[in-house]
């Protein structure tokens, strides 16, 4: 019997242009507006995996994460989980866990990922805006706050606002501890061949093994005992 494959990778500049049909293909009054400029941006720095049908409408699957700029001067700001999309026909069906699972595991990955104080990761979702609760709950994410959002930050133009015309988002805050069981999801996900009535196949970080997920996981586990965490 013929599975219909799914293929779990970094986005390549030949991307863009579906990656940005994929999410905006569809007005959404709670999704930050952004370009084809900003989705060539994200991919050129290696932050934009996607879920591609190797057996149907190309990209049916993305998720960023925008890692910010670092310097010896000043603490880093936190990493910005930019959400997941998949298209109608994918949804439902553990596809959007297991692009969480990668895009997270693979930051942390690749950003020193033995620190026992990893920069941050948050994500932001308009307070009105229930959706995508329920998969940041299971990809670990906990809410912190409501914070507003300044006048005159582009993208947000079009959302809705309250009776004085402020914009309010939640933000959701992902706990170091969780690195623990995304490594090991994350290594529970590269031998998995299967997901519903999918085949999959995953093309993770480089140099990213089973082995070395679980010792990291074991590392950080260890580090938050003697610590007392």
């Amino acid at each position: 019997m013929h599975l219909p494959r799914l293929h779990f990778t970094l986005a390549t500049a030949s991307d863009a242009h579906a990656v940005f049909d994929l999410v905006y293909r569809h007005p959404d009054p709670f999704l930050r507006a952004a370009t084809l400029e900003d989705i060539e941006s994200w991919i050129a720095s290696g932050v934009c995996w996607i879920v591609r049908d190797l057996d149907g409408p190309s990209i049916v699957g993305a998720c960023n994460i925008k890692v910010p700029m670092t310097t010896r001067e000043q603490q880093p700001e936190p990493a910005e989980f930019g959400g997941i999309f998949i298209h109608p026909d994918f949804r439902d069906r553990g596809i959007a866990d297991a692009l969480g699972v990668l895009a997270l595991a693979s930051y942390y990955w690749d950003n020193d990922p033995e620190s026992p104080e990893p920069i941050p990761i948050i994500s932001h979702v308009h307070v009105d805006n229930d959706k995508p609760l329920k998969l940041l709950d299971r990809l670990g994410f906990v809410f912190d706050k409501i914070i507003p959002v300044p006048d005159g930050v582009p993208g947000f133009e079009h959302m809705p606002r309250d009776k004085e015309g402020r914009l309010w988002g939640k933000e959701f805050r992902f706990p170091p501890e969780r690195r623990i069981q995304v490594f090991r999801e994350m290594a529970k996900l590269l031998s998995t061949e299967q997901i519903g009535q999918y085949a999959i196949d995953v093309l993770p970080s480089l140099g990213m093994d089973q082995a070395e997920l679980e010792r990291l996981a074991t590392l950080i586990e260890n580090q938050q005992k003697e610590s007392g965490h």
